[in-house]
């Protein structure tokens, strides 16, 4: 009733010029007055419900009060303030974001200083690690990429986004699970140190054997199935058993339930969702407020569906291991007993689903992209598979402490990670309050930073020379992290440390609070995958195929997203 009246008060019966004035004055207000205050991603659909509401309000009321025979113009009339009320408040957002905005003066496109849906849109083919790359050749290495967005090049931003005493919050993008929430998208720092304490349990020493003896199983399996079509020098898509093999393991590690891929040779129905889901982030990672009024209305339509399943599925399954109630050493018994310890499974079913939903996706997701990108490199440089091959000599692949000490095997990995991150632009931040300093330029508080590790990795300095605001000569000056950036070395972490000018950029699994708490199980599954068929095949592409689809089908959808990959493995004599 309050809303009616206040609508009929400023608009209904008045002259169209006073609505006008009246719609884009409340515009402007709503505008400097609440949405340029705080954050307002996840009230998106109710925003989107308000202004349909507002909308329908006011051509109701022209309606009701019109005369007899004047039904279409107070139609038109509500229309032209309803559309008045719009513009001005976009309007407003684009004359303040060009014109005063704490980072008018970085450079960039003007549209994405308007507007992060022009970065979505630029990634709609989920090439955002290309967008970026492209933006940094053009205006250097620190890029308005948003509104409220700076893309920084200079890979200090990845020691002061992470780094000790660093005061940066993670961004509103780490919401995109909610209502659910796990422990690498908790924003909040004290509630994430405490969740973190949880996670640590679930990697103790008492824990390691059992994930050991599961990932040497699933290795196991996987050579079996290669071997099979290696009897035959038969093609087989490496791609696929590489996401088999991660997923599988990480079934066990977080829920004590493999896809039994694997064992089935197909796709379990539950990651084949996940995988469709996952492109969610390719286009829709730069506009989180647009994901979620996806979320509020379109569950059931496009790979939205596809979204809820995978969560669904997430949340059944933990559903099942907290009915169980025994002890286990899988991440969700440790997460689970922890609940159960405070009485607080109830309460705390979506963080509970959210970790299931972390653990698959943080252990998975990267793991398989990484095999398959070194695989393309060793079928690439056999020259390089006959060198590990070499040091592999006298060591039983099983044994994952002997594997931690061959320094070919974890250049190899490390190379594999530096110019192919498994995370090629996300891990975004929120500078502090009171802004920080990044390779010698400030950057105002509560700024969303994004350091993409893909272009970091393979730094290149550009010296630009300006000669008038929108005129500048830009020359390629040096490569300023690894000489010869863009080429697959593993010797420059062993032999060859000259190729790395500045070792700070090189932080695969993120450091400080943030670090990523399974490194150490990631880079064993990469360790005896790698050693056991590397040291029992001989590994190529198929007759007249270079794996060219590989790099060239790329999708960046939060985590890597290769193309396909098929090999020939050919027994060793």
């Amino acid at each position: 009733m309050a809303l009616s009246n206040l609508i009929i008060s400023l608009f209904a019966g008045k002259p169209l010029l006073a609505r006008l004035t009246a719609s884009s004055g409340l515009a402007i207000l709503l505008h400097h007055g609440v949405l340029r205050r705080g954050e307002w991603h996840l009230w998106a659909p109710n925003l989107l419900s308000a202004w349909l509401l507002l909308a329908a309000g006011v051509l109701a009321a022209e309606v009701a009060l019109a005369e007899q025979g004047g039904m279409l113009a107070s139609a038109v009339n509500a229309g032209c303030t309803v559309v008045a009320f719009t513009a001005t408040v976009f309007a407003s957002m684009a004359a303040y974001r060009l014109g005063f905005h704490g980072l008018r003066k970085f450079p960039g496109p003007r549209a994405a200083a308007v507007s992060k849906l022009w970065h979505s849109w630029q990634c709609r083919g989920g090439k955002n690690y290309l967008v970026l790359d492209k933006l940094r050749s053009e205006y250097g290495d620190f890029v308005r990429t948003g509104p409220n967005e700076v893309t920084i090049f200079d890979p200090e931003a990845l020691i002061k986004l992470d780094g000790p005493g660093n005061r940066s919050i993670k961004s509103d993008w780490y919401d995109f699970l909610m209502p659910d929430m796990g422990v690498t998208t908790i924003r909040n720092k004290a509630f994430h140190d405490q969740r973190r304490k949880v996670w640590t349990l679930a990697f103790s020493a008492k824990a390691l054997p059992w994930y050991e003896q599961q990932m040497v199983e699933h290795a196991t399996k996987l050579e079996s199935l290669i071997s099979e079509a290696a009897r035959e020098t038969k093609p087989v898509h490496f791609g696929s058993l590489a996401y088999w093999f991660s997923f599988d393991v990480m079934g066990m590690f977080a829920l004590a339930k493999s896809f039994n891929m694997l064992h089935d040779e197909q796709w379990h129905y539950a990651i084949v969702n996940l995988r469709r889901a996952m492109a969610i982030l390719g286009p829709l990672s730069a506009v989180p407020w647009l994901a979620q009024i996806g979320f509020k209305f379109l569950k059931g339509y496009w790979v939205v569906k596809d979204w809820h399943s995978m969560t669904g599925w997430c949340r059944e399954r933990m559903q099942e291991r907290i009915k169980m109630d025994e002890e286990g050493t899988s991440i969700a018994s440790y997460l689970i007993a922890d609940a159960k310890s405070r009485d607080a499974v109830a309460e705390e079913h979506h963080l509970l689903t959210g970790e299931a939903i972390v653990a698959i996706v943080a252990g998975s997701d990267t793991v398989a992209p990484t095999l398959v990108f070194l695989f393309y490199q060793l079928a690439r440089n056999p020259a390089l598979a006959e060198k590990l091959r070499h040091e592999l000599q006298g060591i039983n692949p099983h044994n994952l402490e002997a594997l931690r000490q061959l320094p070919f095997l974890n250049a190899l990995i490390n190379e594999t990670l530096r110019l192919h991150p498994a995370v090629p632009t996300g891990g975004y931040r929120d500078s502090p309050p009171e802004g920080c300093t990044i390779g010698g330029r400030f950057i105002p508080g509560n700024t969303t930073i994004v350091a993409p590790r893909y272009s970091i990795f393979r730094c290149k300095s550009y010296l630009f020379l300006f000669v008038a605001p929108l005129f500048y000569f830009r020359m390629e000056a040096s490569e300023t992290c690894y000489r010869d950036a863009n080429d697959f070395i593993p010797e420059r972490w062993t032999s060859r440390p000259e190729l790395v000018k500045d070792s700070r950029s090189f932080l695969p699994f993120a450091q400080g609070r943030y670090t990523c708490l399974g490194k150490a199980l990631a880079l064993s599954e990469l360790r005896v995958v790698t050693a056991l068929l590397v040291s029992k095949y001989r590994i190529r592409f198929p007759h007249g195929e270079v794996g060219e689809s590989v790099e060239r089908d790329l999708r960046d959808q939060f985590t890597a997203a290769p193309g396909n990959l098929d090999l020939v493995f050919e027994a060793l004599g």
